[in-house]
């Protein structure tokens, strides 16, 4: 078997961050204030995808509607966009949403942007659903592949992959990312090295037989894909967008818990950054201390009852006591 060594590598992004808001003064305020400080400078767990900017092949009216059906799919989070019947209105005028076209020059393809703006109204208009900008970093390790797969064109198609689906990438080698080669991948393993990569979900792959298998984590359950280089990035994409929409799908609601063993600026910190990175949840508020940790008030698809199972999926984030339990224990 060949085993990899890919360098550390992050597809083109702009991170969102979002500002921690508190609603007490004097010493929480103050809290409050480091807790931002602190958490600009951590690596976000999700990343906003730009969808808009695509390289085409074709050329005149074709590569317009070639790259509407690029940016269709990269907004709705489904493969199947491109050819949705639904979508036909878009595809007919795709040269009404180009902003700036670039042609070709020597070995470069040429380069159109959309207004993806205007492309995510229409959609609504259509009754359609898009998926959130804001995605999931996935972290991609490969611990052993199939013989004679090349190292650099394994990469090539997996940023391929990652790319037309709007999927956030991280690509590390096992090494880098502390998984031994050869060994059973556990989910604790596969998301601690998610965690240290500032990636909420890691996707592990494998050499079986002559083809791959796809091993994706994401705090919930482990999901297994069968087939060529790509499935993983295929499969996890259909997960996550599916995942998002079910999410933000409920109406909005408020709900206040308790998380126990926040005892540090870091702590505070860390728990903003874990909910805001959830689909379902729109703002986060620390809104008071005590001894044993501190309590936020989310905006959630769903309300409390959105804000349960948005949370069962977090491994740092537990439940303790009853279904109907407020409170929650931090783990670092």
């Amino acid at each position: 078997m060949l085993l990899y060594a890919l360098p550390d590598m992050t597809m083109p992004f702009t991170s969102a961050f979002r500002r921690l808001r508190t609603r007490r003064a004097g010493c929480l305020a103050t809290l409050a204030l480091a807790s931002c400080m602190l958490l600009a400078k951590q690596v976000t767990g999700t990343q906003t995808v730009v969808i808009g900017e695509i390289e085409v092949q074709a050329a005149g009216e074709t590569a317009y509607v070639e790259a509407m059906r690029a940016a269709l799919v990269r907004a709705t989070g489904r493969r199947s966009a491109a050819t949705d019947p639904a979508f036909a209105p878009l595809l007919q005028d795709a040269r009404r949403y180009v902003q700036i076209f670039r042609p070709a020059t020597g070995s470069n393809p040429a380069r159109i942007t959309l207004d993806i703006v205007a492309i995510e109204r229409a959609i609504a208009a259509l009754g359609q659903t898009t998926w959130s900008r804001e995605r999931p970093v996935v972290l991609g390790v490969i611990t052993t592949a199939p013989e004679g797969a090349d190292p650099a064109l394994v990469r090539a198609q997996l940023e391929r992959a990652a790319l037309d689906r709007g999927l956030p990438l991280r690509l590390v080698s096992a090494a880098a990312a502390g998984i031994t080669p050869g060994v059973t991948v556990t989910p604790e393993a596969a998301l601690l090295a998610a965690r240290r990569a500032g990636a909420d979900v890691a996707l592990v792959g494998a050499a079986d037989g002559a083809e791959w298998q796809w091993t994706m984590f994401d705090g919930a359950s482990a999901t297994v894909f069968y087939g060529d280089i790509a499935v993983g990035v295929e499969g996890t994409a259909d997960n996550l967008a599916l995942g998002s929409l079910a999410a933000v799908a409920q109406p909005l609601g408020e709900a206040e818990f308790h998380v126990r063993g926040v005892r540090s600026l870091k702590d505070y910190a860390d728990v903003q950054k874990i909910l805001i990175a959830m689909p379902a949840i729109k703002s986060a508020d620390l809104v008071a201390t005590d001894a044993d940790g501190a309590w936020f008030r989310v905006e959630v698809s769903g309300g409390a009852a959105g804000l349960a199972e948005a949370l069962a999926t977090q491994t740092r984030l537990k439940r303790e006591g009853d279904r109907y339990s407020r409170d929650y224990r931090y783990s670092p």
